[in-house]
């Protein structure tokens, strides 16, 4: 679906009508030609009915927020190809948290490898592989819901997961370095004085697989939004397995007001996050505290959404 032009887009009624003719049931998902994110139906959220607001206030505010958010679609190819500095920023995270699962597992072996130290390294492998998508939660849903493309040193990161659902194809096309070299850096003020200064096993391999894994979820996120003939069969059997989020499950996400499902390495989380409505309380502390409402509140999010690539993008740069 390509963009429509301003003076030919319809009204809010039209667009939630012709999203919802596309909709498909889950069951539809195992086709392997169904795009996940055709579950979006634009349907509207409704504000919080336990705190007091002026309703029309806040709706003006979270409207002229998402009318900016993802600013202009980036839509040259060539911007989706991984460079070398994207696969130097890479590698030297990567091989940070390599170091850092080999210091570990050389700190646990130093006076031979029993027993106990082997299940030790696989317990603290296995926490941080379980809490790893917890952390991509609890980031997901801060960044989807607030701060802006001004937000210091988030800003380019917000923007990014902001405009996602308004372009939900673009993650598809990127090239590997390319899609997750922006999370690459910062962890590096974590990996490198763990690395340096840390000597117990099990916090050099929490750290080291965490690491990986939250800058990884980019990744596993863009799988998510593939069509099973797209992806490999490894990651098939991953996903169906709940090793790695499932297009199901992350396409929920993609349904108005995008207020839930945001864990995005293995969705483990999402339901135990989703029912308990550990974020509606979290907003609701939030906007006690501070007045700042979340972008999921907002009773407008009609806007036109571009699920696939334009005809015949990228061909010679991207896709052959």
């Amino acid at each position: 679906m390509t963009s429509t032009p301003e003076s030919s887009q319809p009204s809010a009624a039209d667009g939630t009508a012709a999203k919802r003719e596309r909709q498909y049931s889950l069951d539809e998902f195992d086709d392997p030609n169904v795009d996940p994110m055709s579950s979006y139906d634009g349907t509207t959220c409704v504000i919080t009915d336990e705190l007091e607001v002026d309703r029309r206030t806040l709706g003006t505010t979270l409207r002229e927020q998402i009318k900016t958010m993802g600013g202009e679609q980036l839509m040259d190819p060539h911007a989706f190809v991984s460079t070398d500095e994207q696969r130097r920023q890479c590698a030297m995270l990567f091989g940070s948290c390599a170091l850092l699962v080999v210091k570990g597992l050389g700190e646990f072996g130093a006076d031979g490898f029993e027993a106990w130290e082997a299940a030790a390294a696989l317990a603290t492998a296995a926490l941080a592989y379980w809490t790893s998508d917890l952390g991509t939660g609890i980031f997901h849903w801060s960044v989807d819901n607030y701060g802006s493309k001004d937000t210091p040193l988030l800003g380019k990161v917000i923007d990014a997961f902001q405009g996602h659902h308004k372009y939900p194809w673009t993650i598809t096309k990127r090239q590997w370095a390319n899609n997750i070299h922006t999370t690459c850096v910062a962890p590096l003020v974590f990996t490198t004085p763990t690395l340096l200064l840390n000597d117990r096993p099990t916090d050099l391999i929490f750290v080291g697989v965490f690491t990986a894994l939250i800058v990884l979820s980019q990744q596993f996120h863009a799988w998510s939004h593939m069509k099973k003939s797209e992806l490999p069969s490894a990651v098939l059997a991953a996903q169906d397995i709940g090793l790695l989020v499932g297009r199901r499950d992350h396409g929920q996400h993609h349904k108005a007001p995008f207020e839930g499902h945001y864990c995005i390495v293995s969705g483990y989380w999402n339901p135990i996050l989703d029912d308990s409505g550990f974020f509606r309380k979290l907003e609701q502390m939030i906007f006690k505290a501070t007045g700042v409402a979340p972008r999921c509140w907002s009773d407008d999010l009609n806007f036109i959404v571009q699920e696939d690539a334009p005809e015949g993008w990228g061909k010679g740069i991207i896709t052959k």
